[in-house]
């Protein structure tokens, strides 16, 4: 998963309250309440109640939100509550306890859900009272728990926990990996005031390792489009996706641990000036690698346009005009197009029979940039497995008009590993599909341009 944009971060310190109610409900032992809750206590004061009604709009009338506690290896159910006989509170369910990621662990480690180390299974009061005592003599330093709200993550907390000045041992969870304006937050809390918090100003889309290398040549190159030709189609269309809403602003990637965090400032302007240039080239670039099905099959898609070719291909109208086939587009229509071709063959490779389908490939007979009318055809399409697709694509593989398979072994060539690999179907009949046969012009039409290519 990529790094997703911050709005809102909450910073609790880990001093006596907060440990006594993650550590778990022990019971009231003589008359002892301190290790009863089942939640941690929130600010009363105003500004902090605007601010979590403004991010979690669902509070409402009634006076709470459910709420899902994610890390990085679980979930827990929760509750932000406002109207309470007690102060505002982040709650969860009492029979679970508090999530995994803010409770001790005999033995954390930076893969692990935990981040401080205790004994979490005492049922004395004293015993519990004694695992706080004896933190920073196991080198936890002073733990902080944090709770991060991101944009478009409705009802959601990410939650982590760190520690300042930890020793070596646990140097994987230390503050210093949070960015500055968190750790300023950290600063600003004590044991008599635990609660620090801050909207956060980020927006856009965070660029991958992929992206950045990309950005990097092309700052270095006197060629963009030389660079652009380079990419990888994964690379390139990151690219294209970055260079249109560019991330600035505190980042954080739900599915990594105490690294999750990434600051970004705004795209140089030197970047800038050539953004649409760049986008020009990349979309051509990206309309070029679309061709391929195996590789349409992999875009983005949008769940109105497939449904909308959906509904086409039932009312027999198989065309996709060029004027309307943007890169998108292109992967919709391929969606559309595979479901129908893949459950026409039982979601089975016509020649191979092969069924995971991880390794199916609608493949179009005759290409998709060839004849805008028969696009969505669902018998311009027969279910082909990845090498066999790439070998019916490229020439290496026909059908003839028997529906019998032929190898052209001019093609193949000395490659005696793939004329291993593709012999043993050489005369083997086509697996037909319950619906829409491939027609035979179609056939004849893919036999026609193959041969032009090797002319």
């Amino acid at each position: 998963m990529s790094a997703l944009p911050v709005e809102w971060v909450l910073v609790i310190f880990y001093g006596p309250s907060a440990h006594r109610a993650t550590y778990g409900r022990l019971g009231r032992q003589d008359g002892n309440k301190t290790y009863t809750k089942d939640y941690i206590q929130l600010s009363r004061r105003k500004a902090f109640i605007d601010a979590v009604t403004h991010f979690f709009p669902d509070i409402g009338d009634g006076g709470s939100a459910s709420l899902t506690y994610k890390w990085p290896t679980g979930t827990a159910k929760g509750a932000l509550v406002l109207l309470s006989s007690d102060r505002p509170h982040l709650k969860w369910e009492t029979s679970v306890g508090a999530p995994q990621v803010w409770k001790m662990a005999p033995a954390p480690t930076a893969v692990s859900a935990e981040t401080i180390p205790g004994n979490p299974a005492h049922i004395d009061i004293d015993d519990a009272e004694n695992e706080f005592g004896l933190l920073k003599s196991r080198g936890a330093g002073q733990p902080y728990l944090i709770a991060i709200k991101l944009r478009d993550d409705p009802n959601t907390l990410q939650l982590r926990a760190y520690l300042n000045a930890p020793s070596s041992k646990y140097a994987w969870a230390d503050m210093g990996l949070v960015p500055k304006s968190i750790r300023d937050l950290t600063a600003k809390t004590s044991q008599t005031s635990a609660l620090a918090w801050s909207s956060v100003q980020s927006s856009g889309t965070a660029p991958t390792a992929e992206v950045n290398d990309a950005l990097a040549q092309l700052r270095l190159s006197t060629s963009a489009l030389s660079v652009i030709e380079s990419l990888d189609a994964e690379t390139a269309g990151d690219l294209a996706v970055y260079l249109k809403n560019p991330g600035s602003g505190l980042f954080f990637d739900p599915s990594r641990n105490h690294d999750a965090w990434l600051q970004l400032a705004a795209p140089d302007e030197q970047l800038a000036l050539s953004t649409n240039a760049i986008l020009e080239m990349l979309e051509a670039r990206l309309q070029a690698d679309a061709q391929g099905d195996a590789t349409a099959e992999t875009l983005e898609v949008s769940a109105e346009e497939v449904e909308a070719f959906t509904e086409q291909i039932a009312q027999e109208n198989y065309g996709v005009p060029d004027a309307h086939a943007t890169v998108k587009t292109r992967g919709s229509a391929q969606r559309a197009f595979a479901n129908e071709v893949k459950a026409n063959y039982g979601f089975s490779c016509a020649v191979t029979g092969i069924r995971k389908k991880e390794f199916l490939i609608a493949s179009h007979i005759v290409p998709w940039s060839e004849d805008q009318s028969i696009r969505l055809d669902p018998a311009n399409g027969v279910c082909l497995s990845l090498l066999v697709d790439k070998a019916f694509e490229k020439g290496y593989l026909l059908i003839d008009d028997s529906f019998a398979i032929r190898i052209d072994y001019d093609k193949v060539g000395d490659d005696e590993a793939l004329r291993e690999q593709l012999s043993r179907y050489d005369g083997i009949s086509l697996m037909m599909p319950t619906a829409h046969p491939p027609k035979l012009d179609y056939l004849q039409r893919r036999r026609v341009l193959v041969s032009s290519v090797s002319g």
